[in-house]
């Protein structure tokens, strides 16, 4: 375990082109936010998960394009949306859903922070592709924050569609092009 952590630690600070290294166990089983089991990294197709509190006004703004993607790549993809504060009551999280019409999406409340130190998230929003066991892209979604508190006006780099595509067509993933702008992930306690 304590060697586990460490290749964690380390894999925060890897070099974007060393990131496809940093494997994932498959095996990891969580439970959704009903309750019912959920292997997030299914082998049988990409995953990509999405980093998420629901006080985050930079990923509220985000979530009309999480469920446009989510849309688009329906059946080629396993999506899971990560709700990655401890403090997160269930009931926050269900207005939360309800509020923003993410109900569709297959959610977790990560209070144990277990997907956040298995892919080294640090940002909501973050999204995650992990395919054939390993972390092929960790960062943002798309361009629409250029700083913090400052929105495009038009979106110019789609970061995680583009990574989405090269996975799919057995391609070299990019690495994005911008850091993750937003709230960083809450520390357990």
């Amino acid at each position: 375990m304590r060697r586990l952590g460490l290749i964690i630690f380390i894999a925060n600070w890897l070099p974007a082109d060393q990131l496809h290294k940093q494997e994932i166990r498959t095996e990891l089983i969580v439970r959704d936010v009903h309750g019912k089991p959920l292997k997030p990294f299914p082998k049988t197709k990409p995953s990509v998960l999405f980093f998420t509190t629901f006080d985050c006004p930079v990923a509220n703004k985000m979530v009309p394009e999480i469920r446009r993607i989510t849309q688009t790549y329906k059946g080629k993809v396993a999506f899971t949306l990560v709700y990655a504060d401890p403090q997160t009551t269930k009931n926050e999280l269900a207005t939360h859903q309800k509020d923003f019409s993410l109900t569709e999406i297959t959610s977790v409340l990560d209070n144990k922070h277990h997907l956040v130190k298995s892919t080294g998230a640090e940002v909501t929003p973050e999204a995650v592709i992990v395919n054939k066991g390993k972390i092929v892209y960790r960062g943002r979604i798309n361009n629409y924050y250029e700083d913090f508190g400052k929105p495009r006006r038009v979106i110019t780099q789609h970061d995680l569609r583009n990574a989405i595509d090269a996975v799919l067509a057995n391609k070299k993933v990019p690495t994005p092009k911008g850091e993750s702008i937003g709230c960083y992930i809450p520390k357990l306690k």
